[in-house]
C-alpha cells in the first residue's frame, strides 16, 4: 500500500451546488448538516475529488419533516392496499362459495330421507342441542287435520304390516299381539298427542270437531284382541277421546259466551258424529253426549230436559 494511500476509504465532499441528501431531512436539519458537513472538510476537497472517490452516504436516522409539503405521520394503522382489499375480496367471495355449495349438498341429502328418517334427523339435533327446540317449533308449518290424518293412515298400514301372515288372515291371539304391540303403541300415541294438539288454542271448534270425529273412527279400527287384557289399548283410548270432546264442547260453549256464533247445521253435523261414535263403542260416549246437550243442545232444539233422539243414543245397541 502507498504511503498517500489511506487505509480506508475516506469520504469527500460533494461540492455546495450538487449537494442532495439521500433522505429528506426537515429545511433546518439539512442546512445545518450541510454547512457542518462543509467547515469540518472545506480543505480536503481537491484531494478527494482527486482520488476519485465517491461521497459515501450519509448514516444519520430520518427525522420527522417540518415541511408543510410533506405528507403528516398517520397515528392508526395503515390503509388496506388494493392488492389487500382484492385478496380480503376473494377470500369473502370464496367463503360465501363454499357456504351455498354445503347448503345445495345438504339439502340433497335430505331430499333422499323418507319421513321417518327425517324425523330421527331432526330429533337428534334437538337432543343435541336443545335450544333448537323453539326454533324448530316456530318455524315448521302448523299441522292441518288433512296432513294428520294422512300420516295416522300410514301408522294403520304399519299395524296392519305387522301382523304375521297366516291362511285364516290376521291373528287375535298373543302371539300377534306381541308382534304388533309397537306398531299399536305408535298409533295410539300419535292419535292422542294430535288430538291433544286439536283441541287445544288457538284451534276453533270447528277444527277441533272436525279432527275428533276423524280420530275416534281410528279407535273404532283397532283391532279387538282374544285376549281381554290386550283391549285396554281400546279401552284406555275410548276414555281418552271421550274426554277431548267434553273438552271440545266446553272450548265451544266458551266462545259462544264471548259472543261467536254457530251455525245450527254445523252444530247438528257434531251431535250426529258425537252419536255415531257412542254408538260404534258402545256408550263410551255417553258423559260427552250429556256435556253437548248442556252447554250446545239448545242451538238445534235440544235441551237437558228433553233428550230427542240424541239422549237415545247411549241406550242403544252396538255395531263393531
Amino acid at each position: 500500500m502507498g504511503s498517500n494511500s489511506p487505509c480506508f476509504a475516506i469520504p469527500h465532499s460533494p461540492s455546495s451546488a450538487t449537494f442532495q441528501h439521500p433522505h429528506q431531512f426537515n429545511q433546518l436539519t439539512s442546512r445545518l448538516a450541510y454547512n457542518h458537513y462543509n467547515n469540518n472538510n472545506n480543505n480536503n476537497n481537491n484531494s478527494y475529488s482527486g482520488n476519485g472517490m465517491d461521497a459515501p452516504r450519509s448514516t444519520l436516522k430520518r427525522k420527522p419533516s417540518l415541511d408543510h409539503d410533506s405528507p403528516m405521520p398517520s397515528s392508526g394503522p395503515p390503509s388496506p392496499s388494493a392488492d389487500d382489499q382484492g385478496e380480503a375480496k376473494v377470500k369473502r367471495v370464496r367463503t360465501t362459495a363454499e357456504h351455498v355449495s354445503k347448503s345445495k349438498t345438504v339439502n340433497k341429502l335430505i331430499a333422499t330421507l323418507n319421513v321417518s328418517q327425517l324425523v330421527n334427523l331432526i330429533s337428534t339435533l334437538v337432543e343435541s342441542h336443545p335450544s333448537l327446540a323453539e326454533e324448530i317449533g316456530n318455524i315448521v308449518p302448523r299441522p292441518t287435520v288433512l296432513s294428520v290424518e294422512a300420516l295416522l293412515s300410514s301408522l294403520e298400514t304399519k299395524l296392519q304390516n305387522a301382523f304375521p301372515y297366516t291362511k285364516w288372515g290376521p291373528g287375535r291371539d298373543d302371539y300377534s299381539f306381541n308382534r304388533v304391540k309397537p306398531a299399536l303403541d305408535e298409533l295410539v300415541e300419535t292419535l292422542v298427542d294430535y288430538t291433544n294438539h286439536f283441541t287445544s288454542p288457538p284451534e276453533f271448534p270447528a277444527t277441533s270437531f272436525a279432527f275428533l270425529h276423524i280420530a275416534t273412527e281410528f279407535g273404532h279400527r283397532l283391532p279387538v284382541w282374544d285376549n281381554a287384557a290386550h283391549n285396554e289399548h281400546k279401552t284406555d283410548l275410548y276414555r281418552t277421546l271421550a274426554e277431548y270432546w267434553i273438552k271440545a264442547i266446553q272450548d265451544a260453549s266458551s266462545k259462544l259466551e264471548d259472543g261467536k256464533i254457530y251455525g245450527q247445521k254445523t252444530v247438528q253435523e257434531w251431535a250426529e258424529h258425537l252419536e255415531h261414535h257412542n254408538i260404534k263403542s258402545r256408550g263410551r260416549f255417553t258423559s260427552a253426549i250429556e256435556e253437548f246437550k248442556s252447554k250446545l243442545g239448545w242451538i238445534i232444539g235440544i235441551q237437558p230436559s228433553y233428550p230427542n233422539y240424541i239422549n237415545s243414543a247411549a241406550g242403544s245397541p252396538a255395531t263393531n
